[in-house]
């Protein structure tokens, strides 16, 4: 009775359900897994038809109609079942085969045979993979009967496989014939199925193809790619096979050198690499796999070895001219990297004398212990003495102030001083010289020190970076973003605010009236059916630009619907423009207040009742209030006396029943005058 749970279990969980009523009453979720069975032994391993034997595991259960035995393709009689051994008989025809159980569905392929005696049996083929032609022998017994009364397939063949010889009681030999695929070979003998122990595998004669480089160091690594180089055998278990082996071969008489073999090779690629010891010269590259060495060889030339006997300076800046000299580089650049700690250089030149020439890559951290790594043809070079430089820091513009610094742009003036800022500027205004894109002469400078400069806006100057040029370093610093001139209507819409004009942005127009996605770059709270982006009706279809929607449809009392997006402004005079204003009602009520606040979260916004406030308007810097039948455009002026880093731009709506309110657009202009 052992583990009986294992097969009662899921019987009783297709009837088991329970459902409680109150007092606190628990119900309980079991779930059954099936357990994993195993066979460890078949005892005895041979016997006669009628015989009796025993198969040892564990987890068979003791239910034998849920239990199957195979002998190879036979199955076997279960005379009694236990949870660790199960009894059978073998059956009339039965054959020598492997042992496999299926127990509740769950299959176990074995290693373990059992020979039938008195009837026909093969135990071992030898070997279980070969080429066409090969011979392959079957050992067993009771088979000395003639080849006539055989029928031996290998897989993708219709005909019969010929033997080389007449069977003898222990064995026969057939060949592998044209045409034979990897896979199961079946066998009749006197029109009886014969069990066969494995599959067989039919090999195809590798080839190779190429090196991935035809010259190169000694020590170095190449790939050798081809077909047929590994192939996977079938029934591979208890195979030694010797593996790969690659062979570098000088002349007629040298002795073949061994390559070591890289990581795992494929059916198609070999990583070796070159033998450390080998001379300048050229090698014949020979190939053999776990079973042919193959005929058709490479060509391999080992190149002198390079050598670093100078380095033209060991300091500078990021993108400061280094240049290695040396023996032996080569002759193409393209063959070689230069490392600067992790950092690889963008371009490697060979300059007239063959030393290699390159610039100190950006992204370096500076430092006087960088290390230079030099790696020709994936072989690494010793720099020797030469193996570290001196990083210094560079100067680097990492922003511009001026007057007009928005979330989305920085904005100037012609003659507006605004100052770079950054570090490890000269502070001699004769060293440095800043130039403003599309104009030729230098900007004034007014002051200058190791992380600012200012400098006046120069006349001609419509859009682009500042660039920095410093007497002793070769490569110029150019600021991270672009500066734009103020707009001369003082619209800075597209600096302060996304996605606030049309034609509006959200998961796209698909000429429906709703874009369920919403609209991109506000956050929204509250707003019941519909908040978001909307395409209202034109004559023809919709308008595919779109508007700003705060909507009610059959919903009460929803009050303090909110929409938003964060944005900052300096302190300034602003005018904030409210578009396309469209309030109506099919029943119902509808009022809504565009609100600038400080803030960031809707939780900043003050509440709105019907058009009152119903909380304090701490931090309001202005509002729009509207009802239904209100202007189609509104504006509202902003007295900033301080910068404003954390603003509130945006709408509450309080509404119910089927209402609607509309905006075409949201604009901020700066205002100079």
């Amino acid at each position: 009775m052992k583990k009986l749970y294992n097969y009662v279990l899921p019987v009783l969980l297709l009837v088991f359900a329970v459902s409680c009523d109150g007092d606190n009453e628990e119900v309980v979720n079991i779930i059954n897994q099936d357990p994993v069975v195993t066979v460890t032994e078949v005892s005895p391993n041979k016997g006669y038809e009628d015989n009796e034997f025993t198969v040892k595991g564990t987890n068979f259960g003791i239910i034998a109609s849920d239990v199957k035995v195979y002998v190879g393709s036979s199955e076997l009689e279960i005379v009694s079942c236990e949870d660790e051994a199960i009894t059978v008989r073998v059956p009339q025809g039965a054959t020598a085969g492997r042992i496999s159980v299926v127990v509740y569905g769950q299959k176990v392929d074995t290693q373990l045979m059992y020979d039938v005696l008195g009837n026909p049996g093969v135990v071992k083929i030898e070997p279980v993979y070969g080429f066409v032609g090969d011979e392959i022998t079957f050992k067993g017994h009771d088979l000395g009967v003639s080849s006539t009364f055989y029928n031996l397939l290998f897989a993708g063949k219709a005909e019969a496989a010929l033997f080389s010889s007449e069977p003898t009681v222990d064995s026969f030999v057939v060949k592998v014939p044209n045409g034979a695929e990897s896979g199961e070979i079946t066998l009749t003998i006197t029109d009886k199925p014969v069990n066969l122990p494995v599959p067989f595998t039919v090999l195809q004669h590798a080839t190779l193809d190429k090196l991935s480089l035809e010259t190169g160091f000694a020590g170095s690594q190449v790939t050798i790619t081809g077909t047929n180089l590994n192939p996977e055998i079938l029934a591979s278990e208890g195979l030694e096979l010797e593996g790969i082996r690659v062979f570098f071969k000088k002349g007629k008489k040298d002795e073949p050198v061994a390559a070591e073999v890289v990581g795992d090779p494929t059916n198609t690629e070999i990583k070796v690499k070159v033998p450390a010891d080998l001379v300048a010269g050229e090698y014949a590259v020979t190939v053999s796999t776990s079973f042919e060495t193959i005929e058709k060889t490479l060509t391999y030339t080992v190149l002198p070895t390079p050598g670093v006997t100078g380095i033209s300076v060991q300091k500078g800046y990021i993108n400061a001219e280094v240049a290695i000299s040396g023996t032996n580089f080569g002759t193409n650049a393209d063959h070689i990297k230069v490392f600067f700690d992790e950092m690889e250089c963008s371009s490697v030149k060979l300059n007239k004398s063959g030393n290699i020439v390159v610039n100190v890559p950006k992204g370096v951290t500076p430092s006087e212990n960088v290390v230079i790594r030099l790696v020709i043809m994936d072989t690494e070079i010793p720099m020797g003495k030469y193996g570290t430089f001196n990083v210094l820091q560079t100067p680097e513009i990492s922003s511009v102030q001026s007057s007009y610094v928005y979330p989305y742009g920085t904005l100037v003036e012609v003659g507006e001083e605004i100052t770079l800022i950054g570090h490890d500027f000269d502070t001699n205004k004769n060293n440095v010289s800043v130039t403003f894109d599309g104009v030729t002469a230098p900007a004034e400078i007014t002051n200058i020190t190791s992380t600012k400069i200012t400098v006046k806006v120069p006349n001609g100057f419509n859009a682009g970076k500042v660039t920095a040029v410093f007497t002793d370093i070769d490569e110029p610093v150019i600021s991270d973003k672009e500066l734009a001139l103020l707009p001369a209507n003082g619209d800075i819409t597209k600096y302060v605010l996304k996605n606030s004009v049309q034609p509006f942005q959200g998961a796209g127009f698909a000429g429906a009236e709703w874009d369920r996605d919403g609209l991109h770059d506000w956050e929204k709270t509250d707003i019941q059916n519909n908040g978001g982006l909307q395409y209202p009706s034109i004559t023809g279809g919709r308008d595919s630009n779109g508007c700003i929607a705060l909507h009610q449809w059959g919903k009460r009392n929803n009050k303090n619907g909110k929409m938003w997006q964060k944005t900052s402004l300096p302190k300034g005079k602003y005018r904030i423009g409210l578009d396309g204003i469209s309030l109506g009602k099919s029943s119902g009520y509808s009022n809504a207040a565009f609100v600038v606040c400080k803030g960031t979260e809707a939780s900043d916004i003050p509440g709105y009742d019907n058009g009152n406030w119903i909380a304090g308007q701490t931090g309001v810097k202005g509002e729009i209030a509207m009802t239904i039948g209100h202007q189609a455009s509104e504006t509202l002026n902003l007295n900033l006396t301080e910068n404003l880093d954390h603003l509130i731009v945006g709408f509450v709506v309080w509404a119910d029943n089927t209402v609607w309110a509309t905006f075409t657009s949201v604009t901020v202009h700066l205002v100079t005058e």
